[in-house]
């Protein structure tokens, strides 16, 4: 091997040494951008979840109470008929 091709291969080596130190940072800076939409997207949900659980548990008494009365109807109900 001569000086020449070993000078070429090295410098082909650190070409490609340097394109893949550029990915890496790319792909880096992805990863922190990917993190910190993560971070936004998660905390949105959170906050759109926060009224719908309220109101699914608003919505879960005023079952109960529909329920109850419902209840107390059909014990009526039964009274009456039992008093016939």
């Amino acid at each position: 091997m001569d000086i020449e091709y070993l000078r070429g291969e090295i410098i082909k080596t650190l070409g490609l040494h340097e394109a893949l130190s550029d990915i890496v940072d790319s792909l880096s800076d992805s990863l922190e951008e990917n993190k910190q939409n993560s971070s936004m997207v998660q905390y949105n949900l959170k906050r759109e979840i926060r009224p719908l659980s309220s109101l699914t548990w608003a919505i879960n008494d005023e079952l109960i109470k529909i329920a109850d009365a419902t209840d107390e109807l059909t014990i009526k109900s039964a009274r009456t008929g039992d008093e016939k």
